[in-house]
């Protein structure tokens, strides 16, 4: 019985942690429009939108970064926004974050 109980407990906490946690945003911050890591810009907000989707309100922001080289701070950024955005007052309106890759020509 005290194996089913520490399983589903387990099975419980590990499904609440969010797949973010352990994505490291160490040097970046945001200002509401731009991300920048170290002091140097490496996105800019370009849109945001506000939809109705599977029955829900959704708000979507969606940053371009600034250059290639910082493709990999794609997740971060993301990381980034959603915890800025969690003291929205508004519960009921999910908040989600694109950020559109830069080619290499």
């Amino acid at each position: 019985m005290k194996k089913t109980i520490i399983i589903i407990l387990l099975l419980f906490v590990s499904c609440s942690i969010s797949k973010l946690d352990s994505i490291d945003t160490t040097g970046m911050t945001y200002d509401g429009k731009n991300i920048f890591l170290n002091g140097s810009k490496i996105a800019t907000l370009s849109a945001m939108e506000i939809a109705f989707d599977d029955g829900d309100i959704v708000r979507e922001a969606t940053f371009i970064l600034t250059s290639p080289k910082y493709n990999e701070y794609a997740i971060p950024i993301i990381k980034l926004v959603q915890e800025s955005t969690k003291s929205n007052k508004n519960k009921d309106i999910r908040f989600e974050v694109e950020v559109e890759l830069k080619n290499e020509y």
